[in-house]
């Protein structure tokens, strides 16, 4: 039965998400959020899986690999361009967004003055654990693991495990 619903709203999401293409019968949980809009479009690769409560959206361009997996709490936010690779694992709670809200003092008030972004891109056969953040502008290589609860705020080179705040490099692998 919980097949059948994910392909219920696999089904509704390709039929009625403007800006969204799906190329493959996708997994979609229970109150996952898939959104595009103004003028946004989220383009994947291949078949995907976001699991319950995930959140993927974008006002700018998102492009998802084929093996795509957003476990639950977790979202993928752009506004400017979000690039994800193949076999890209997203854990729990973890945050991925190219954006950050600009805002300004006006006296002793705090205003909302619009966004800060920059493009991510996250190569092929990534994990990035519970709790990460990515933050805007970066670039995560090919055959990376992040450890839990990092933040990335900078590029990270393919075939390592970076971990910490902010995350640097732990562990060189070969592949």
């Amino acid at each position: 039965m919980k097949k059948l619903f994910a392909l219920i709203r696999f089904v509704y999401f390709k039929l009625f998400t403007g800006g969204l293409r799906l190329n493959k019968v996708s997994y979609i949980g229970r109150s996952a959020l898939l959104q595009c809009s103004h003028g946004g479009s989220i383009d994947c690769a291949g078949k995907i899986r976001l699991d319950a409560f995930s959140e993927i959206g974008s006002q700018g361009e998102l492009r998802l690999g084929h093996n795509f997996v957003i476990n639950p709490y977790s979202r993928v936010i752009a506004h400017e361009k979000i690039t994800i690779g193949d076999n890209v694992v997203i854990a729990r709670f973890v945050s991925v967004l190219d954006h950050d809200h600009a805002m300004v003092f006006e006296g002793e008030t705090v205003k909302y003055d619009g966004y800060n972004t920059a493009p991510i891109r996250i190569g092929d056969n990534v994990w990035l654990g519970d709790k990460v953040t990515v933050l805007k502008g970066v670039s995560i290589g090919n055959n990376v693991i992040v450890a839990a609860n990092s933040v990335v705020t900078k590029d990270v080179p393919p075939n390592v495990i970076v971990g910490g705040i902010p995350a640097k490099v732990l562990k060189k692998h070969n592949v």
